[in-house]
C-alpha cells in the first residue's frame, strides 16, 4: 500500500512597529484529536471462561475516543484503522505543541513584560 504523505504550509504574520515577522509551520496531514486505546472483554454467556480467566477473554479491540459535536464519543474500530489513527494523533499533537510553544513565546514577548 502506497502512502501519501501531505504537507499544508500555513503563513502567520504579525505586524509590529518596527518590522513584520514571517513564520512557515510546515504540519503532516491528515490531523485527528483524540487518543487511543485497547480492550478486552467478557461477554453474555455465563458459562463462558472469559468470566473466570482474565487471560481468556475476548478480542483486544481497539478503541478511538474524542470529542465528536461537543460530546466525549468512543468508538471500536479495526487494527488497521488503530494504526491510522495514530499517525493522525500523532500529527494532531505535533501541531498542538508547536501552537503551545508559539503561544509561550507570544506571552513572553507580550506588551507587559516589555522594559520601557
Amino acid at each position: 500500500m502506497a502512502r501519501i504523505l501531505m504537507c499544508n504550509y500555513i503563513k502567520m504574520k504579525a505586524k509590529n512597529a518596527d518590522s513584520v515577522t514571517r513564520l512557515t509551520i510546515t504540519l503532516k496531514l491528515p490531523l485527528l484529536p483524540g487518543s487511543l486505546s485497547t480492550a478486552r472483554s467478557t461477554c453474555g454467556k455465563p458459562q463462558c471462561p472469559c468470566h473466570n480467566d482474565p487471560a481468556r477473554r475476548h478480542g483486544l479491540y481497539y478503541r478511538w475516543t474524542g470529542i465528536i459535536n461537543g460530546k466525549r464519543t468512543t468508538r471500536t474500530i479495526s487494527r488497521q484503522q488503530a494504526q491510522a489513527c495514530r499517525a493522525r494523533i500523532k500529527n494532531y499533537r505535533l501541531l498542538q505543541k508547536t501552537i503551545a510553544r508559539l503561544i509561550q513565546q507570544a506571552l513572553e514577548a507580550a506588551p507587559w513584560n516589555q522594559q520601557t
